[in-house]
C-alpha cells in the first residue's frame, strides 16, 4: 500500500481540512504524520481523525521526510499540509508509479500571493541553476511527490532541511532513475511559511552542488 507522507509543525490551520480532503479523494491511503515537536493542537487533530503519528527530532523538513520513509516501508507520496498543493492529484501521483521510480509535481502556475515576488526570482534561479548543473529541466524544489521505495534506499538520503527535495532530484538524475513531471498549480497557503529565503535558500544552493560532486 502506498503511504501519503504529512510533514507537519504547528499546522492546527489546515491539518483537519487537508486530512479530510485526503481521505475523500483516495479513501484507502495510509496517512502518516510526522510531526516536529508542534506546540499547538496538530498532533491531537491529526489522531482525531484517525491517523498514525510519529515524530522527528525538529531539526527539519528532510529528517522529517527521512524519518517518515524509514517508517512506512512502503511506496510514498508527500506533500505539504497548508493547502499550496492539488491533493486531488494524489491518485494520478499514484498511478505513474506503476511506470517511474520518481514523480515530480512541477509547478507550471502560482496562483495569486502563494509566492512572494522574491520567492519567486529564487525559485526560477534555482530551476535554471539545476538545468545548469544536471542538464536536466524538472522542478528541484516542489514539495509534491512520489517515490518508489526502491528508489529511497537507493538515494541514501542524508539533508535535515530544506534541501531535502533538490538532494532527491539530483540524485534521480545522477543515477539515471526514471522519472516524471506532473504540471500542478500551486496555491496561497494556510498559515506562515517555514521557508527563510536567505538560511535555506543557501542551504539548497549548497545541496544544488554538494550532490553534483
Amino acid at each position: 500500500m502506498v503511504c501519503l507522507i504529512l510533514p507537519t509543525k504547528n499546522e492546527e490551520a489546515c491539518i483537519g481540512a487537508t486530512i479530510d480532503k485526503i481521505n475523500r479523494i483516495c479513501c484507502q491511503l495510509r496517512i502518516v504524520v510526522v510531526d516536529g515537536n508542534s506546540t499547538d493542537r496538530t498532533v491531537e487533530i491529526a489522531r482525531q481523525l484517525d491517523v498514525e503519528v510519529i515524530f522527528d527530532r525538529g531539526l527539519g523538513k528532510g529528517e522529517a521526510l527521512r524519518s517518515a520513509f524509514n517508517y512506512a516501508k512502503d511506496d510514498v507520496v508527500f506533500l505539504d499540509v497548508d493547502g499550496t498543493y492539488p491533493i486531488e492529484l494524489v491518485p494520478e501521483f499514484i498511478k505513474a508509479l506503476d511506470k517511474y521510480d520518481l514523480v515530480v509535481g512541477e509547478r507550471v502556475e502560482f496562483t495569486g500571493d502563494s509566492l512572494p515576488k522574491i520567492f519567486l526570482i529564487g525559485d526560477a534561479l534555482s530551476r535554471g541553476l539545476f538545468h545548469l548543473l544536471y542538464f536536466r529541466r524538472v522542478d528541484n524544489l516542489s514539495g509534491m511527490r512520489a517515490i518508489r521505495k526502491q528508489a529511497i534506499q537507493k538515494m541514501s538520503l542524508e539533508s535535515d532541511g530544506f534541501g531535502i527535495e533538490t538532494e532527491i532530484t539530483a540524485k534521480a538524475v545522477r543515477m539515471g532513475l526514471g522519472i516524471t513531471k506532473i504540471p500542478i498549480t500551486y496555491r496561497a497557503r494556510t498559515g506562515d511559511s517555514k521557508f527563510r529565503p536567505l538560511r535555506d535558500g543557501m542551504v539548497v544552493l549548497g545541496a544544488l552542488i554538494m550532490y553534483r560532486l
